[in-house]
This record gives structure tokens, C-alpha cells and sequence, in this order.
């Protein structure tokens, strides 16, 4: 079941639209958390004029591709129990 999950397109579409919601959402919660609101400027300060842009970007990849999987994973593992469910 885990390589059939695996080699699903199903599964990597599930990843990459979980990820990319989790960095949108992490990076504004962030954002807010340690700017204390709405600092554009603060941001582009801090991250990237002082060279921190590339720490950051792919942090941001990663936490959305570890994210993803996981719960992709978590989602289609559950989805097949469900099919073979009425099968029993």
C-alpha cells in the first residue's frame, strides 16, 4: 500500500497543494507573530536585504514538503480504508 500511495499523481498533487497552504499560512502567522502585524518593510528588511532570502525560501520548501507529505500520506491511507470497508 505505501508504494502504491507513493506512485499515485493523486497523492503528489495532495502534497503540493498541502504545502503550499501550510507555507502561506505558516509564513503569515509568522509574519504577524514577529512583527507584531503588517510589516512589508520590516520583512524585506530583515530577510532579504541582510542575505537571509535563500534560509528562508527553503525553509519554507521544505516545511511544505515534510507537511504535505505527512498528511497526504495520512489522507490517502485513510481514503483506502474507507474503499475496503464496504468489502467486508
Amino acid at each position: 500500500m505505501f508504494r502504491a500511495i507513493i506512485l499515485s499523481k493523486k497523492y503528489w498533487i495532495s502534497v503540493l497543494l498541502l504545502g503550499l497552504v501550510f507555507i502561506v499560512l505558516f509564513s503569515i502567522t509568522e509574519h504577524l507573530m514577529q512583527y507584531g502585524g503588517i510589516a512589508f518593510d520590516a520583512f524585506v528588511e530583515d530577510k532579504i536585504n541582510n542575505g537571509r532570502w535563500v534560509r528562508y525560501l527553503i525553509s519554507r520548501i521544505i516545511g511544505g514538503l515534510v507537511y504535505g507529505m505527512i498528511l497526504g500520506y495520512y489522507f490517502e491511507v485513510r481514503k483506502q480504508k474507507q474503499k475496503q470497508k464496504p468489502n467486508q
